[in-house]
């Protein structure tokens, strides 16, 4: 039987991007590919030296693991316009199908579709990209008979084929060989037995290199199985002692975080901190600033004095600045920057004045705006921040990137707040007028909500949608991004009689909860993330008048007494919480969330 941290590790390890190592599933690897490969477009919107490169990117986005659109930005919708506009025989039919499969809006689809019907005329002969696409797009009628060397042609054995499990797989030493063969199989339905090693964004690598990485990933992607490590003992299967036991009965305040103090005193090395899962014991920035903050925050509470070594876990921040500001040394550079920015802000340092200043830089320089190419009046990502290395903010990091800018001293008259208020809008089932109706990536159309919650970016809810007629969805609003999206409104200066931020605040008290997060259909998904839940909530409703958070009876919801009663039964008697639901979002680690617990304690009780 497998150990119980073993399985967590496992868990972390597919569900959420490495803090192990940069390179260590497809889709960021992919990620990291596409930021190379976006940066080599042109100004005219093409990439490569013409149409029949812009079309292949374009392929090669469209079916990456972000499954971009048109929708997501200039980066994909000026290359396909560019394709669009094209006359008929400027670039073959095949690679405009190809490159235009992914679009979503009418335009661009009519150009697709009439490409896709001149290729069924063409005779596939030896054409790669002739028989992908007919392939891709089949006909009623059956393709000819061919037949090509499995050994020099795998790519095109497998798509002609009668039977495409009779090719045999190519070697995975052989890259290239493997992924052209890849492709081919898995349209076909056929399950790749061997995985080359994750390919690795090179900076130096030309547009052709980069294109071929990309759909080594992509091939990858859903088909990888992360490393499970091995536990440190002599059975490696033996199971490992459980969850430390709930406390007996809820400690005082005062004394639960004392608890808190000496379990971060614990598990500190030289004031670092890791996730303490196993396989994942090395000190990590993002996970140490959460812990730094916690302390601090506790220690000022309780009025004692912080220790002595918070300051050795600052100086090991300040070491992981990287030359463009941001501080982090595994990606993830929005949240671990916004993070180690609120730990540098709490330290109160002057000498670490100029690392706050330059990692506030870089989080603004990351947002979505003209610098980018983005246009307000066109693109819903517009004024959103992302993780740092993909192309498609979402309300998560932008939230985290909020706070951590106001923290470190952006005044409230910066581009930066007024830029991001109308990505907040994108994320909120609100309007003032008649519902927006927009394109449903997936297809069909969406219908804006009108009850003024918040989901995860334009698009996309992770709690769902709602099925409202043939072709017509809504995003459902859930907890957590909606109080990311009342919070943000406050930071970006936003007044409380606002209506928009008056609408998020509704749906909160309309839905408010401390045993799950709101807004998902079932109980357990609603535990998953939860004390990144009760960090949004604590750090949202601190900043809101007790009268403007009241029930049907206009009655003030006692949300401070609520949660940090729901927090302190659930200590665990080494001074820690782990959410012993869920250990999706590393919420199996006790030091995330034991920081996160203690944040929102001092957040209840400031």
């Amino acid at each position: 039987m497998k150990s119980r941290a073993l399985l967590i590790a496992a868990l972390a390890l597919l569900l959420l991007p490495s803090l192990a190592t940069a390179q260590d599933n497809p889709k960021h690897a992919a990620d990291k590919i596409i930021r190379l490969i976006v940066a080599e477009q042109k100004s005219d919107g093409s990439y490569g030296s013409g149409l029949a490169d812009t079309c292949r990117v374009l392929d090669l986005l469209g079916r990456s693991p972000r499954r971009y659109t048109e929708l997501d930005g200039p980066f994909y919708r000026s290359a396909a316009q560019r394709v669009a506009a094209a006359k008929p025989g400027d670039v073959p039919d095949a690679l405009v199908a190809l490159g235009l499969a992914a679009t979503v809006t009418a335009p661009l689809q009519r150009v697709h579709d009439a490409a896709v019907q001149r290729l069924h005329a063409e005779p596939p002969g030896s054409d790669v990209d002739l028989w992908l696409a007919l392939r891709t797009f089949p006909a009623s009628t059956e393709l000819p008979a061919a037949s090509f060397d499995a050994k020099t042609e795998p790519e095109l054995a497998c798509l002609s084929a009668a039977d495409p499990s009779t090719v045999p797989e190519p070697a995975v030493t052989d890259v290239a060989a493997w992924t052209s063969w890849a492709r081919a199989a898995r349209l076909r339905g056929v399950r790749p037995d061997a995985l080359p090693p994750l390919p690795v964004a090179d900076e130096k690598a030309s547009l052709a290199e980069l294109m071929a990485a990309l759909e080594t990933a992509i091939q990858m992607h859903g088909l990888y199985e992360p490393p499970v490590f091995r536990v440190d003992d002599d059975d490696a299967d033996a199971a490992e002692p459980g969850l430390p036991a709930l406390v007996a009965s809820a400690l005082p305040l005062d004394a639960a975080l004392a608890e808190a103090a000496a379990f971060f005193a614990r598990h500190q090395r030289h004031g670092t901190f890791g996730l303490e899962l196993t396989g994942w014991e090395e000190p990590e920035p993002g996970i140490t600033a959460l812990c730094l903050t916690a302390v601090a925050a506790a220690a000022d509470i309780r009025h004692e004095p912080r220790p002595e070594w918070l300051g050795e876990g600052l100086d090991y921040l300040v070491a992981r600045q990287q030359p463009d500001g941001s501080i982090q040394e595994n990606g993830l550079a929005t949240y671990t920057t916004s993070v180690a920015i609120e730990a540098l802000v709490a330290g109160a340092r002057a000498k670490d004045a100029p690392v706050i200043e330059k990692a506030r830089a870089f989080l603004m320089a990351g947002q979505f705006d003209e610098s980018r190419g983005y246009d307000q009046g066109v693109d819903a990502y517009y004024g959103g921040v992302g993780y740092g290395d993909g192309e498609r903010p979402d309300l998560s990091n932008s939230q985290m990137a909020i706070e951590a800018v106001a923290a470190a001293g952006a005044p409230a008259s910066s581009p930066f707040f007024t830029k991001a208020l109308l990505f907040l809008e994108s994320c909120q089932n609100f309007s003032a007028g008649e519902p927006a109706i927009s394109i449903r990536p997936a297809g069909g159309s969406l219908l804006g909500g009108t009850d003024g919650g918040g989901f995860y970016l334009p698009g996309v809810s992770y709690a769902g949608e709602v099925h409202l007629s043939e072709g017509v969805y809504r995003l459902r609003s859930y907890g957590s991004m909606t109080y990311a999206l009342a919070k943000s409104y406050i930071l970006c200066g936003v007044p409380a009689d606002d209506e928009r931020l008056a609408a998020a605040m509704h749906w909160l008290a309309e839905n408010f909860s401390v045993d799950s997060n709101p807004g998902f259909t079932s109980e357990t998904e609603g535990r998953q993330g939860l004390y990144y839940y009760y960090l949004a909530l604590g750090r949202t409703l601190r900043r809101v008048a007790p009268d403007a958070f009241a029930d049907k009876a206009g009655k003030p919801i006692a949300w401070r007494e609520m949660l940090t009663r729901k927090l302190l039964e659930n200590q665990r008697i080494d001074g820690s919480w782990i959410n012993a639901d869920s250990a999706r979002w590393f919420e199996g680690a006790p030091t995330l969330c034991t920081a996160y617990a203690v944040l929102a304690l001092t957040d209840a009780n400031s």
